[in-house]
């Protein structure tokens, strides 16, 4: 049985590396003939750069940043010397990750950092630039990053703003322009949300990144305000594009102030890694992929929904895995999914699936196989 893992990262628990490893390793103890295959996952999100660094010879550049709240931190990206194109993941140095969850606010939050990352990659000669879009602890619209790259945000003063995501309602004047024309950014991400709105990026993730709902609605407010302006001074507007409310509007500032391309994260992987042709070639049986929850959204142009659609009617069988599973066996199997399992019994408390999911990961297999045998 020729078996491909593909997983996408299980968030706060595992990346998608890991989560590989941890299936090999429950795979290599059964007494069981199967050939294992793997490609790293990301949809833009976190594990960006260890899908690029498994994919292409870069190289890894670190270098001083700031963090989301304004502290001097060491980060990198990658960078292809020879095609001079590099690639950074936003939440490097723009993640939630990067903050005590007392620290999470994106009201105080900027993209600055990002910003610089962009900047020291122009200096180092690249003129390609790819920017995965996800894990932010940010709700700037991208102001943030713009700043480091030229633009001035002014007050009803004429005064600069400070670039978080709590000022943007302050904004009445931008100035400054995109210097770098021989430059092309490309934004990579599945987020489909528009700017603003019931569905944009303040309501749909600014909770998860700390806000409170009067904080939501002012960082709402806020996006539409920046939004507002910039199609004052510039008849630019980009809010409805697809995905400019990916990262807390990072999608919309990348479009509106760098004229970023946007990308789904899951067809470029997919183009990156010549998947079709190497399913094909493979002879792959069965594909084992997931992440740490799976809804009616992962069925919304995620990384599971782009491997259903590339192995509708090869016969292939699609197995996923997940921490939590929040659709029905009748909903997953509508769309093609062969089985779904948690990693952990129902009985397990979330907090401790996610502690120890590579443990209970690496238990999968033999359950897995017995299912596919």
């Amino acid at each position: 049985m020729k078996i491909l893992l593909i997983p996408d990262s299980f968030k706060g628990s595992a990346s998608s590396k890991e989560v590989i490893d941890a299936l090999k390793n429950g795979f290599n103890r059964l007494d069981a003939e199967v050939s294992l295959h793997a490609v790293v996952a990301s949809d833009g999100g976190e594990g960006f750069l260890d899908a690029i660094e498994n994919q292409f010879s870069v190289e890894t550049i670190w270098h001083d940043s700031l963090d989301p709240i304004g502290r001097p931190i060491e980060t990198y990206y990658l960078l292809d010397q020879e095609n001079r194109t590099a690639y950074i993941e936003l939440a490097k140095a723009a993640g939630l990750d990067l903050l005590t969850f007392s620290e999470q606010n994106p009201m105080m939050t900027t993209t600055a950092g990002t910003g610089m990352q962009i900047l020291h990659a122009i200096n180092k000669g690249a003129i390609k630039i790819f920017v995965g879009l996800g894990g932010s602890a940010t709700n700037d619209g991208g102001i943030g990053l713009a700043t480091v790259l030229g633009y001035q945000f002014l007050d009803s003063a004429g005064s600069p703003i400070l670039p978080i995501g709590g000022r943007l309602g302050h904004i009445e004047e931008i100035q400054g322009s995109f210097e770098y024309e021989h430059l092309q950014i490309i934004g990579v991400n599945d987020v489909v949300n528009p700017l603003f709105g019931k569905n944009g990026a303040a309501y749909t993730y600014a909770r998860q990144k700390g806000a409170s709902d009067k904080e939501i609605e002012i960082l709402d407010q806020g996006l539409r305000n920046l939004a507002s302006v910039v199609e004052k001074h510039s008849d630019l507007n980009h809010v409805d594009f697809k995905g400019a409310g990916a990262a807390g509007g990072v999608g919309y500032g990348l479009k509106t102030f760098c004229n970023a391309d946007l990308i789904s994260g899951t067809d470029f992987l997919f183009r990156m890694t010549s998947l079709k042709s190497f399913i094909e070639s493979q002879k792959i049986d069965v594909i084992i992929t997931g992440e740490g929850r799976i809804d009616e959204q992962t069925l919304q142009g995620k990384l599971i929904q782009g491997i259903l659609e590339l192995t509708k009617d090869t016969g292939i069988k699609v197995v996923a895995i997940c921490g939590q599973l929040d659709i029905s066996e009748g909903d997953y199997k509508k769309v093609g999914l062969h089985y779904v399992t948690t990693i952990a019994d129902e009985n397990t408390p979330i907090k401790l699936s996610m502690e120890k999911a590579l443990y209970y990961i690496e238990q999968l297999p033999a359950k897995l196989y017995s299912v596919l045998t």
